[in-house]
């Protein structure tokens, strides 16, 4: 049987609570991490592993007075080939889908205000 293991958090922008993730055991027990409030620093980028690739609101790069609220980690490990990410139009959801034996699974990762 194939597992993908998502691990899900919100970061509350605290660049601690992200270097503490992402230096932490769970890098290795986990395919996704999906983060809400990351911290993002003055370039817009966030801080990674080099276990993961980053993936970004689409909406990303094209809107740059607008911060993006939530950012997906995909491991390394799993094939490039095996994952896409599919356009949505808001800086608070990544939308990935993965394919393989089992079919396809679609992860979504948002972050919701409450308000």
């Amino acid at each position: 049987m194939i597992r993908l293991h998502v691990w899900q958090q919100n970061l509350n922008t605290s660049l601690t609570a992200q270097h503490s993730l992402l230096n932490g055991p769970i890098t290795n027990k986990w395919d996704v991490i999906a983060l809400q409030e990351p911290h993002i620093n003055h370039m817009k980028n966030t801080i990674s592993s080099p276990y993961f690739h980053a993936i970004y609101p689409t909406t990303h790069f094209s809107s740059p007075k607008t911060t993006s609220h939530a950012v997906t980690l995909i491991s390394k490990s799993l094939n490039t080939n095996s994952w896409q990410q599919i356009p949505f139009p808001s800086p608070d959801v990544v939308v990935t889908q993965f394919l393989g034996p089992f079919g396809q699974c679609t992860v979504f990762n948002i972050y919701n205000n409450c308000t």
